[in-house]
């Protein structure tokens, strides 16, 4: 179990290494092709983390039922994952769009929009925040 904690970490660690390197496309540097091949090579690696995180642990299974097919037990994780982690969405939002205005004041990229890596990478974070805290309680509460 400790090895869904380690896949946590990397899948979303190279998430938002892949947006900042989008983000250093978009101001368009000289060596935007070293960026766009980091930027790629982290999006592969969220897909390929993605795939025993949530996938074949069948965290996205339970995180995505109905609640009509879940027995009690399930039921309560997944009520207890799906309160926390809208909780910890909306914060991670409002950070996200803190920041945006920031770089935008501080003229370090003031055209600078919400990109389409980002917008995607935030639908990914929705769907998957429930799965990841409950692969995080149980490597806790196993270990």
């Amino acid at each position: 179990m400790k090895n869904l904690k380690m896949l946590t970490v990397v899948n979303y660690l190279t998430l938002i290494l892949m947006n900042v390197m989008f983000y250093f496309v978009y101001r368009g540097s000289r060596v935007s092709h070293i960026y766009d091949i980091i930027g790629i090579s982290s999006f592969l690696i969220v897909i390929l983390t993605f795939i025993p995180l949530h996938w074949k642990s069948g965290i996205w299974k339970l995180t995505h039922k109905k609640s009509e097919d879940l027995d009690e037990k399930e039921l309560t994780l997944t009520h207890w994952a799906l309160s926390e982690s809208y909780g910890w969405f909306a914060v991670i939002c409002l950070l996200i769009l803190l920041a945006l205005s920031l770089i935008s004041k501080m003229n370090i990229c003031p055209q600078y929009t919400i990109s389409m890596p980002l917008v995607a990478s935030m639908i990914y974070l929705s769907h998957t925040l429930p799965g990841t805290l409950i692969a995080w309680k149980r490597t806790v509460s196993d270990s």
